[in-house]
């Protein structure tokens, strides 16, 4: 595995040679937004290159000036023979500044490319009237907390306004929103020159504002800043007056090394012009000594202590922060806010104490001290501003923050402003300082529409402009044509919340399957041998891709895969693959190690070969109980054969806590592709495949059965669903799902709301089963029990409405009815299990004789792989049972072989349980 130094070498490399994707100007004036390939269509995209053509206009006419400027004055000269020289001369520099194409004939424009003309006039009429009217309403809101804030002062009321970003992610650029009605829909993200005009116009109404930053603001970031090592947002930041910033995990992107290049400048990465903070972390030159901030203004002091969760080695390759320590965050930032409410002037003193902790501030909030007044969180891109689906209203009727209060009690101010540039957070502080206390807080959520109102910062401007400029020839180059719109997982907290791209990484997404693919079908191992499972983690892809007309483009692949890994594979057994799957739930308290997780799934993407379904009826159970069938090629997963299993190198090392990939037997076999990185492949896959279209149907689906009973020959049972559908507008919905349960047909109603107020806890729904559920239904079946005494298995079968089948009878899934004794119990995949027997089979007896299914070699006659094979076999038993995985049919045969052998008086049958 190469080093975090030479995965930034890579990276570089890769970046400013081959996969990159920029933002360009589709309008010339100032105010006017770049474009995201992540929007459903753009203004610029309407009438390709009109905004280009502007901004030349504009330069020539610049450049012009500058040169009349700069001409020496001339002597007089004799009036009459010299008047028709001068005038002539004059005419030809006139002609010569004027368009040369202006005497050309006029290209009379196609009928359609009128028509993308009158809407992109109409697309800006739409857009002027929108922030003309957005902005008279920022300004008259200014005006009047200004008018409070003057009131209040008088009265010994010091009001604070302290705005906040989190995961800018190198979003510098505006994006605009184009309606389904092709109508101008505001802005998505606001851009950095326009949050510094904003906080700007802010601080001139109120001089007591502050502007601070909650990590992440670099790392997984688009073309136009991630191409240039992230120098072009580092610039902006620096030109935006930030206080302070916490620690993110993605500032570690590129390793400890060029994390302190970035803290001293080198020749490679611009200097970094604030201090970050993080007081819970040890080890790390650059940071700022105490953790914490002091700002004062009016007389009153406002700490802000940064801090990150301590989970953050599992969210890097496997040893980039081996170095560092990172503490438990909340008793770290408590002991300082004690210490700065003390009344001891020796250790530093605050008014007002603010957390700014790189994590989600929904489970972060309840762990504050009394001594902390504002807790503000990122990390999970979720906007948090402290209300629910019924805001408050104050007496001036502003939205204000439910008010929420810690485990002890004590109230505090939560917020969370989202990602990238989606919203701008502010939090509003009175502070009295003569009862020295705060009276009220609460948090603002200003849009980026509202933000973008505002105009653009000059200075930040020409940064993000000069990135663009540098970006957008490789960010142009096609790929592909013809292809599919593929998305990553949503979801919301409440009705009334925004639709946060990628906000779910729960749920299967149609963008996770494309990558699988990619990471199964464009590389061989080192022997040539065919990958036969690809993988991927929800949290690597960054970006939906919405090719405009169907065309791909190199920036549209940066997009959504900007991290610069190299590909990799390893060899699992069946069981390793069981428990790697398993491993998609994650705990939300702290392990053995302290780390726990914000969110309770994380849902790998997998190949179309692959599909499983899942039990959810516990969520407490942990890892290891979950997955009750696999199917690879459509046969059931073998236990004990070895798969290849393929992605990028920060998965196949064992981020995001998938630690099955770091057994001893799986880093034996772990071997890196160095032919190029993670997106390169994903360019040649989409090469290979031009019209490729998002999958209609979802490959893991929940099942749980329950209230099994046997009535004379019928047996009834109670079933549940989840996970049928995808998540985004316009993706594979199933309306209505039907189950076959031993031959009979039943059809029930599927929920696809996204909406999930647990969407953070154990009681998750739509970011741990997925989208698409159902409640609790009746099924019912013949238990073909007639004249037997035996077992037999009544399976169940689920289709959508296509006839597509989600699960098939080959995964297991369904009752097991003992006809002798009336038992009736559910086979949860392991058909042998649920009866309470074990088929004997050669291969869960360690014969692998007929060869391995990846590679179609036998094991026999090859001492080392058979040692492999074993070796490997054993590390994983405690995660699953022997055997194949899925089991169909009566086991009428198993009971009978049962019978013979304990007459013959010689075999004990022993069954391995799960743990």
């Amino acid at each position: 595995m190469k080093s975090p130094m030479k995965r930034a070498a890579i990276g570089a490399v890769a970046a400013a040679s081959l996969i990159m994707a920029p933002m360009s100007a589709w309008a010339a004036e100032e105010g006017t937004p770049t474009v995201d390939a992540a929007t459903s269509e753009t203004v610029e995209k309407a009438t390709e290159g009109a905004g280009e053509a502007a901004g030349v206009e504009k330069a020539d006419e610049k450049t012009g000036d500058k040169a009349e400027a700069g001409e020496p004055a001339k002597e007089d000269k004799a009036e009459g023979a010299e008047k028709p020289v001068a005038d002539a001369e004059k005419k030809a520099d006139d002609k010569a500044k004027e368009d040369p194409k202006k005497d050309e004939p006029k290209k009379e424009l196609t009928p359609e490319e009128q028509k993308k003309a009158e809407l992109k006039a109409k697309q800006e009429e739409q857009r002027k009237k929108l922030v003309e009217e957005t902005k008279a309403k920022t300004e008259a809101a200014l005006k009047k907390a200004k008018e409070e804030a003057e009131k209040a002062k008088a009265e010994g009321i010091v009001t604070l306004n302290l705005f906040n970003l989190t995961d800018i992610h190198g979003h510098i650029e505006a994006q605009p929103k184009i309606n389904k009605d092709k109508t101008f829909g505001g802005y998505t993200e606001s851009g950095l020159a326009s949050v510094k005009c904003y906080i700007d116009q802010a601080k001139k109404s109120n001089p007591n504002t502050q502007f601070t930053l909650l990590g992440d603001n670099i790392g997984a970031s688009p073309f136009t800043s991630g191409s240039a090592n992230d120098n072009p947002t580092i610039e902006a930041l620096n030109a935006m007056d930030v206080f302070a910033s916490t620690i993110g995990n993605h500032e570690f992107d590129k390793g400890i090394k060029v994390l302190q290049e970035r803290f001293n400048g080198s020749k490679d990465y611009t200097k970094v012009a604030f201090p970050y903070l993080g007081a819970n972390v040890e080890g790390l030159d650059g940071l700022d000594k105490d953790g914490y901030k002091i700002w004062e203004t009016n007389g009153v002091k406002v700490a802000f202590i940064g801090a990150i969760e301590n989970d953050v080695a599992t969210k890097l390759p496997i040893g980039t922060v081996d170095t560092l320590k990172f503490k438990e965050a909340a008793p770290v930032i408590n002991d300082i806010a004690a210490k700065l409410k003390d009344g001891n002037a020796e250790n530093g003193e605050a008014d007002i104490v603010v957390a700014m902790y790189d994590n989600d501030v929904l489970q972060s909030y309840p762990n504050m001290s009394a001594n902390v007044d504002v807790i503000m969180g990122g990390d999970t891109h979720k906007p948090y501003f402290g209300y629910d689906a019924n805001p408050q209203k104050n007496d001036k009727g502003e939205t204000v923050g439910k008010a929420i209060t810690t485990k002890d009690g004590h109230p505090i101010t939560a917020t969370a402003s989202g990602s990238f540039t989606d919203n701008l957070s502010n939090v509003v502080v009175k502070y009295d300082t003569k009862q020295k206390k705060v009276i009220e807080s609460y948090a603002q959520k200003i849009t980026a529409t509202e933000v973008m109102a505002c105009g653009e910062d000059p200075t930040v401007k020409d940064i993000v402009a000069k990135a663009a400029e540098a970006a957008a020839p490789k960010k142009k180059e096609v790929i592909s044509k013809g292809t599919g719109n593929f998305y990553r997982g949503v979801h919301k907290l409440t009705e009334n919340d925004s639709l946060d791209a990628g906000s779910n990484r729960g749920t299967e997404s149609t963008i996770g399957g494309l990558i699988a693919d990619a990471m199964k079908d464009t590389f061989t191992t080192l022997d040539g041998k065919p990958v036969d499972i690809g993988i991927i983690n929800a949290g690597g892809i960054r970006a939906d891709l919405e090719p405009k007309d169907g065309v791909v483009t190199v920036g549209d692949v940066f997009a959504f895969m900007p991290f610069s890994n190299e590909v990799s594979y390893a060899t699992l057994t069946g069981a390793q693959v069981k428990t790697l799957l398993e491993q998609q739930w994650k705990s939300l308290e702290p392990n053995e190690k302290g780390e726990k997780s914000t969110r309770p799934m994380l849902k790998l993407g997998l190949s179309s070969n692959v599909k499983y379904s899942f039990d959810y009826a516990d969520k407490t159970k942990g890892a290891g109980n979950r997955v009750t069938s696999i199917l690879v090629n459509s046969e059931p997963l073998d236990m004990n054969k070895q798969y290849i299993v393929g992605s990028v190198s920060f998965l196949m090392t064992g981020g995001d806590s998938f630690d099955i990939l770091k057994d001893d037997a799986v880093k034996a076999s772990y071997r890196v592709i160095t032919k190029g990185l993670d997106r390169d492949f994903m360019a040649e896959y989409l090469k290979k495949h031009q019209d490729v279209k998002p999958r209609d149907h979802k490959s893991s689906i929940g099942v749980s059965l329950s209230d099994l009973k046997k009535n004379g020959n019928a047996v009834s049972a109670q079933v549940e669903l989840r996970g049928l559908s995808f998540s985004q507008e316009g993706e594979a919905k199933v309306k209505n799902v039907t189950v076959e349960f031993g031959g009979k047909a039943v059809q029930h109603e599927v929920n696809n709301t996204i909406v999930d107020a647990n969407a953070t806890n154990y009681e998750a729904i739509i970011t741990a089963d997925g989208v698409g559920y159902t409640g609790k239904f009746a099924i019912s079946a013949d238990t073909q029990c007639a004249d037997k005494a035996a077992t037999v298995h009544v399976p169940l079968i689920v289709k959508n409405e296509a006839g597509t089948e989600l699960v098939s009878a080959k995964q297991g899934i369904g009752v097991n009815v003992n006809c002798a004794t009336g038992e009736v119990t559910a086979s949860n995949g392991f058909g042998d299990k649920a009866a309470g027997n074990q088929k004997p089979d050669d291969s869960a007896n360690g014969d692998n004789s007929k060869g391995n299914s990846s590679t179609g070699e036998s094991s026999k006659g090859d001492s080392s792989k058979s040692k492999q094979s074993s070796d490997m076999h054993k590390s994983a038993q405690k995660s699953a049972p022997k055997g194949k995985l899925a089991q169909t049919g009566a086991t009428v045969g198993i009971l009978a072989g049962i019978a013979v052998l304990t007459l013959l008086g010689g075999l004990v049958l022993v069954r391995r349980r799960q743990k």
